[in-house]
């Protein structure tokens, strides 16, 4: 059986799968290097490790190279102060195409191939001439990732109501669906500061009591 780890390589995305080799020592929350089976390498970090068993074995987007050293932690801090320009251009280049889209966040790839740019749009967005121009720029593979009004609190972060830090930007792996019925289940307020979050959105947390209030209501029945 093969070792897997269970990767998170940008906040606003799903986590990968990567082959963990048994001499790398690694434990859960470790900043590792990984490569993908297309040969990019990026680092990520570690949410779980298991044995993979048959046909309960994820899908592997590639293997652990190494725990990130000293100097991987240079060259991330390299790239993050890129962000800022890379952000700047392609924002002139939105403007310019007059394109309806509002720029999120930038990312590059620990190897510089790819450089991601996190966008919120109402409906599709034609952007190819966008691409054509920002790959010229920067001479890599670019990715345009459209995101929700929720997935740009996870990013950013920032404090709810409660005084704590967004649960989003902490810990939430994957938005619930949260609806109306659940504040009026949970007899809360219709006051729209009092239920919703940063985002705009109905808080998340409304979802952590909801089993508990449906069944207070179906026993008092």
């Amino acid at each position: 059986m093969d070792r897997v780890a269970e990767i998170e390589i940008r906040k606003v995305e799903k986590h990968l799968y990567f082959r963990l080799p048994p001499e790398i020592d690694v434990k859960i929350k470790d900043l590792v290097l990984v490569e993908f089976t297309q040969g990019r390498i990026d680092y990520g970090k570690i949410y779980k490790i298991f044995e993979s068993k048959g046909i309960f074995s994820p899908v592997i987007s590639g293997r652990v190279l190494r725990k990130l050293n000293e100097r991987d932690l240079i060259i991330i801090q390299e790239n993050n102060e890129k962000k800022k320009e890379a952000y700047n251009i392609c924002l002139e280049k939105i403007k310019s195409y007059n394109l309806p889209m509002r720029l999120i966040d930038v990312d590059f790839s620990y190897d510089k191939t790819k450089v991601t740019f996190y966008y919120w749009a109402e409906g599709r967005i034609d952007f190819r001439k966008l691409v054509r121009d920002l790959a010229k720029i920067f001479n890599c593979r670019i990715e345009m990732r459209q995101i929700g009004l929720r997935d740009e609190a996870k990013i950013k972060g920032g404090y709810g109501i409660c005084g704590r830090e967004l649960c989003c930007f902490t810990f939430l792996k994957e938005f619930e669906s949260i609806t109306m019925k659940m504040v009026k289940n949970q007899k809360l307020p219709l006051d729209v500061n009092k239920i919703t979050g940063l985002c705009g959105r109905l808080l998340c947390c409304l979802n952590y009591e909801e089993e508990y209030y449906t069944k207070e209501k179906v026993e008092k029945k």
